[in-house]
């Protein structure tokens, strides 16, 4: 932990003091295995600038999924016919937060004055947050907090349109690897694989 707290430190102190910062916000779907059909995710940079075409920055990731057990109790049908529904008992109920900190590295390939394709990487740390609920009568019979960490990384790329002198569009396909775990009092590990396909639209952005 003490080598990605002096990763971020250093790059902290880069953006702080470049002479062009920048900063990305993206949003899209990000498909980890250990989540069935995936969730929206968020994701935010600041950094510098090293050059026109190479970027290096902080970036957090914040991932949302939600699910919710439900048992069937039948059809409902309201006075006179007119609505119709179905009846169920929430029977449990899990969410899950994801953050992945990472430093990350940004390589621009023009391919014309507007358009340009892109490789970004990267490397940092994990921590996954789960709320486990299951419920009896309607009444809470299961409630277990979960946090798990990890080291993770990060490759892909994509293609950027520019917007203006100092803002650019753009698409990203990357692959994240992480494993988040935790040890229970009886030395029991769980680990969650929260390695998948991420998919997202944003736009970046430099300053002074």
């Amino acid at each position: 932990m003490r080598k990605y707290t002096l990763i971020l430190a250093v790059l902290t102190a880069l953006s702080l003091y470049g002479q062009q910062r920048m900063g990305a916000i993206k949003a899209g779907m990000f498909f980890p295995q250990a989540v069935k059909g995936g969730g929206f995710d968020l994701g935010f940079e600041y950094g510098m600038k090293i050059d026109t075409n190479l970027d290096v920055a902080l970036s957090l990731d914040w991932f949302k999924k939600e699910f919710t057990d439900k048992d069937y109790i039948g059809a409902v049908e309201a006075i006179g016919g007119d609505l119709t529904g179905d009846q169920y008992r929430n029977v449990g109920k899990t969410t899950i937060y994801d953050f992945p900190v990472m430093v990350s590295v940004t390589a621009k390939f023009p391919i014309n004055r507007s358009l340009k394709w892109f490789a970004l990487g990267g490397l940092g740390a994990e921590m996954l947050y789960a709320s486990l609920k299951a419920y009896e009568e309607g009444v809470g019979s299961y409630d277990e907090k979960v946090l798990a960490f990890d080291f993770n990384w990060r490759l892909g790329g994509g293609v950027m349109y520019n917007l203006g002198q100092r803002s650019e569009v753009f698409g990203e396909l990357a692959y994240h690897y992480s494993k988040p775990s935790f040890e229970d009092d009886n030395n029991i590990v769980t680990e969650y694989d929260m390695s998948g396909i991420m998919t997202r639209l944003g736009v970046r952005f430099s300053f002074r």
